[in-house]
């Protein structure tokens, strides 16, 4: 998934955290999407309830207050006594670099995703994608990046080689540099964060990928980079559930006659309000893969009159 830096910058950060019921943590999560740099939710474990622990990173310090009201009263109806929410200062250090480094490699269909120190365990005829801990989210890891690399391979199966490729809210280009290296394909790689931009174009030279993979700083898929390059034959968007559902018209828009769309971020109980805001725009439900309750969806354009 896609967020902004956290690891060797001298902004700081803020964590938001709260207990949030089911019935609830959707609409919760979507507002925290609205202006937090990354989200994520975890079951309970320790509790004794069904509730979620949803944690929100922001690069200016939300205010508390505003998320208490907001969370009374998405769950006045559900008889859910909130507790209040936490903000608290991220500790200014690599937090993601240290995680990274003792990760064992990935291997996701045909595709190997590992540093540096694990590079020899790559099997002979797998793709392998050289990412080393950075200052941008997207390994490999996740299962939402694991879900879009084994789409990759599908799509290949149907199609052979797409022309143009396009990865939305790349990360550090896992995906970029992957679909670049299966295909020998140009890739348009964009992000909302200038640093994962960044961090991508250095991963796709250490892959010696970088004059296939084009990446470009914008919010959606307005940025002329991206238009003049469209429409593309694979769209592959490894964001949130509330933004896949906004930028459904313009992932629709930008999507060739028969092309394929990867959505991936969202939850399987976030699924059917993406496929349906997919469904509207001509967008059909090819494929769906479920990793821990994280969802990969492939879709196709199946558009009999397209308006430009």
């Amino acid at each position: 998934m896609s967020g902004k830096s956290t690891s060797s910058v001298k902004d700081p950060l803020w964590k938001l955290e709260a207990f949030v019921p089911p019935g609830a943590v959707d609409d919760f999560e979507d507002a925290l999407s609205t202006c937090a740099v990354a989200v994520s939710r975890f079951e309970d474990a320790g509790g004794d309830t069904d509730n979620w622990r949803v944690e929100a990173l922001f690069d200016v310090a939300p205010n508390p207050c505003r998320f208490d009201d907001l969370l009374q009263n998405l769950t006045r109806e559900l008889r859910f006594d909130s507790t209040p929410v936490v903000v608290t200062e991220v500790p200014d250090q690599d937090w993601v670099g240290q995680s990274l480094e003792g990760l064992a490699p990935v291997r996701a269909g045909r595709y190997f995703i590992g540093g540096r120190h694990n590079a020899a365990a790559a099997p002979a005829h797998a793709i392998s994608v050289l990412i080393e801990a950075g200052q941008a989210f997207g390994t490999g890891h996740h299962e939402t990046t694991h879900g879009c690399l084994l789409a990759l391979v599908r799509i290949g199966r149907l199609v052979g080689r797409p022309r143009r490729i396009l990865d939305l809210g790349c990360g550090t280009g896992v995906l970029a540099i992957a679909a670049a290296k299966t295909w020998q394909r140009p890739v348009v790689a964009s992000d909302i964060d200038p640093i994962a931009t960044r961090i991508t174009q250095e991963n796709a030279r250490a892959n010696s990928v970088e004059e296939l993979v084009h990446s470009v700083t914008a919010i959606g898929l307005e940025h002329e980079d991206i238009r003049c390059r469209g429409p593309y034959d694979v769209i592959m968007a490894n964001i949130l559930a509330g933004p896949l559902r906004s930028l459904a018209p313009s992932i629709a828009r930008q999507t060739a006659p028969r092309g394929f769309v990867v959505l991936s971020g969202l939850l399987a109980s976030q699924e059917r309000a993406v496929v349906s805001a997919f469904r509207n725009q001509g967008l059909r439900y090819l494929k769906r893969q479920v990793l821990n309750n994280w969802v990969t969806l492939v879709l196709r354009d199946r558009r009999r009159f397209r308006v430009s």
